[in-house]
Formats: structure tokens, sequence, C-alpha cells
């Protein structure tokens, strides 16, 4: 009788462990600035912050199913992290969970948030990388994505999508033509018993720099509002993953109009960032209110390094001077690497969601498409790259995470690379692209990266 029963609860284990578990948790990453001083990153040189408005965190969701090693996905308020710095995390989480887990980390790409890449110093030529911060970063990102794998429990998923005029509002698209990616994407996790929520994971695309170059509080900018709508609303914890943002996918130019006035919101103030990441919270929550639960039995994550060639001298320059510290090496002759990687949760063999981690600024053409030629480009006859929410991901719900494990800067499609006159699209200087740019070979690679990852077969783990 006592075998029998022991057999029943070893049955009853596996069968737990089998079944889909989420669990999340947060970490405050706010610089002390009592400590040392801190470069606001994202517009120019030498804006150092005076105070704190809002804390920065970084925001993990922990997902295992069945047999698969667990997937952590880390939303952090940052500018950006080079894959170095990525890697740090990965190996600090690697040593306090002592199994396999794979960990992706993508930055919201906050300008108001401190330098870590080394580009926002007090003046040119100086970086304003402050190693003792980027090591905290580190640290406190590991710290959260070892406390969501320790808080995982058997949950369901609800998968959403919520798109709207008004969301088209909160965008200046500056670079013709005007594609938009303004689609948001969800994901809830609710306990398989209680329903409770655990968290909510929201894809969107979107630059979080609606309080402008001004500014110099310490602020997550429009998604610290986003992240208090969700929270406040479900008791779960916000996890915000940013995505094709390139060309440039952000409020900062849109006129919005306030709802409780119904006047113009005031630019580069906070009343304006609160308007931005409030609704956009309501839309992704409406949309999931609808969504029926679903229990996935698999999830995995295959990632690998695409080599770019790095024509961009600026970029080069600052590999050269030493503003990165020792992060992202490139040459012109050996160009650099960057991981590309692709996560899928399944359910009897089908999946259910794809997402495409991409290493810095994806322009929309890219994303959602279509990339349009013009005679002026330097590339004109260039063949046009997969649309990776079209031709490459083929689920119901399709994500893109930008800024996802490292930072190259903007993915421009090819056949638009636009750095000699005549200009596209009948301008008369440069567009900022591609000054912000590793190349034209930049999304091609990746590309083809990540179609070669789509396209693979599961490998057992």
């Amino acid at each position: 009788m006592r075998i029998r029963l022991l057999f029943l609860l070893s049955l009853g284990a596996l069968s737990a462990f089998a079944q889909f578990r989420a669990g999340a948790a947060a970490r405050i990453i706010t610089p002390d600035l009592g400590a040392a001083k801190a470069y606001i990153a994202g517009f120019g040189q030498n804006r150092a912050a005076t105070g704190v408005h809002d804390d920065l965190h970084a925001r993990c969701l922990a997902m295992a199913a069945g047999t698969s090693q667990p997937v952590v996905v880390c939303g952090v308020d940052s500018i950006g992290l080079f894959f170095d710095d990525v890697q740090a995390i990965r190996k600090a989480v690697a040593a306090g969970h002592k199994s396999p887990v794979s960990v992706i980390v993508a930055v919201t790409h906050s300008h108001e948030t401190p330098d870590t890449m080394g580009l926002w110093g007090p003046r040119i030529g100086v970086s304003g990388l402050n190693e003792d911060y980027n090591r905290y970063v580190i640290s406190r990102t590991a710290e959260a994505a070892l406390a969501a794998l320790i808080a995982l429990q058997p949950a369901t998923v609800r998968l959403a999508k919520a798109s709207s005029p008004r969301l088209r509002e909160f965008y200046d698209d500056s670079r013709p033509p005007v594609v938009l990616d303004d689609e948001i994407l969800a994901l809830a996790v609710d306990h398989a018993q209680t329903k409770k929520p655990i968290a909510v994971l929201a894809n969107w695309a979107s630059h979080p720099e609606a309080l402008g170059s001004k500014n110099t509080l310490i602020t997550a900018d429009w998604c610290h509002y986003f992240y208090s709508e969700i929270e406040s609303r479900t008791g779960g914890t916000a996890v915000f993953i940013n995505g094709a943002l390139g060309g440039m996918m952000s409020p900062l130019g849109a006129t919005i109009s306030d709802p409780a006035t119904g006047q113009p919101a005031p630019k580069d103030t906070f009343r304006f960032a609160e308007i931005v990441g409030r609704e956009a919270a309501q839309h992704a929550l409406r949309a999931l209110s609808a969504a029926e639960p679903v229990t996935p039995d698999s999830i995995e994550y295959r990632e690998a390094m695409a080599a770019i060639p790095v024509t961009n001298k600026n970029f080069l320059m600052a590999s050269g001077a030493g503003l990165f510290k020792g992060r992202k090496p490139m040459s012109a002759d050996e160009g650099t690497t960057a991981p590309v990687g692709y996560l899928r949760l399944a359910r009897g063999g089908e999946a259910l969601l794809e997402a495409a981690a991409i290493p810095g600024e994806l322009y929309p053409e890219l994303s959602v498409g279509p990339i349009v030629r013009d005679p002026n480009a330097d590339f004109p006859d260039a063949p046009f790259e997969p649309i990776i929410k079209k031709d490459v991901l083929k689920a119901p719900f399709r994500m893109v995470f930008g800024l996802a494990n490292d930072e190259i800067g903007y993915i421009i499609p090819k056949a638009q690379w636009d750095e000699k006159p005549p200009y596209t699209f009948g301008a008369e200087k440069p567009w900022y692209g591609e000054i912000n740019a590793p190349g034209p070979e930049a999304a091609p690679m990746i590309i083809q990266t990540l179609s070669g990852l789509v396209n693979a077969k599961s490998q057992p783990r």
C-alpha cells in the first residue's frame, strides 16, 4: 500500500512539474545620486541627473513547460546594455540557479536613465558609463531573474492584441515612408488554481522619451505610468519589452490630446508621459480581458551570433577610444557580432506565440512592412529582407523584442539605406538613422540569422 501511495505521489509530482509554470519578480535599479554623478543618456552630452522622479526597475517573467529548461524574459529600465553585460547577468543567474536556464534581457530604451553604454558623458569623447552602476544593474537584474524562477508556479496564459486610431496618435514618424508597428501584444500569466494574476508582459514599439532632452530627473518615462496602471489594476508584476522602435517610433513630436482637458497635453511633461503610459496599458488590459486562458506545454529559446560589418566611423572611433570601457569590440576589418534570438511558446506542437529577439532598434519596415524603394537610395536594387511578422514568424501572436541582449543601434532595410546625396524621399540632408547604425549589412545579416533559428529543428534538452 505504501509503495502504491509513493508511486501515486511521484506521478503527481511529475505531473505538476510538467505543467506550464510562471513566476515574476522586480528589483529597483535606481542610481544613488549621492554616490556618483549620473549622466542621463539618450539625447546629448553633459545632462547630469539632479534628482529622481520615479524608481527604475529590472522586471522579469520566468516561464517553464514540460521538461524544457525555463526561460526568463527581463525588461530593464535602461538606455541600453551591451552583450558583455547581458552575459554577466546570465552568468550570475546560472550560478544561482544551478540548472540550465535561458535568459533574455531587453531594455526599455528610456532616454531619462543613466548612461550604461558610454556615449553620453560630460563631453564628446568622454565616457558617461559608471562601472559601479553597471555592476549594480547586472546584479539586481540577476536577482530579479532568480526570484522569478523561485516563484514558478502552475499557471495559464492569456494572449491578446490591441490596436486603435488613438494609439497611432502617439507617434511622430519623422522619416518617410510612414510605417508604424503600433500594435500592442500582451501576454498575461495567471495562477492555474486561483486565477490570480502573476504578471503581464506587454510588447509595444515606442521610444520612452516623452520627457524630452531638458529633463534632469531620473525616470522610466512613460513606462513608469504603464507599470503603475497594470499593477494597480491586476496586482501582478508588469513587464515591458519594447519593439521595432527605429526610425523614429516616438511620442516626442506627436500632438496628443489630454482626456482630462480636451486640449493638447503640454510637451515634455510628466503629464504627457502619463497619458501615453496609462492609455497604452489600458489598451493592453482591455484586450486581455476578452482573452481565453490556454496552457502551453512547451517553451524554447534559441540564439545565434550574427556577424555584422561596421562602416560607421563614429562607432569605430567610440569603440577604439574606449567609450564602451571594453564592451562591444568592433573594427573596420572584422566588424562586430551580436546575438539574435527566437522564443517559441507552443501547445500540442502548434506555436501559440513567437518572438524575435533583435539586438538593436529595428525599423518597423522590417517588422510589419512594407519596405519602399527610392532610386536615390545608396543600394536601390538591394533585395528586400523578409518581413519578420509576415514572412519569418507564423504563430497567431508574433512579437519583436527590440534592444534584446545587445544594442547595436538602428537596423535599416538595405534598400532604404541612404548616406550619400541625392537623398531619398526629397530630403535635403542625410537621414538621422544612418548616423546611429552600424552599416547597411546589419538588417540582412540579422534577419538571415533569425530565419535560420526559426527554421532549425528543436533540439532535445
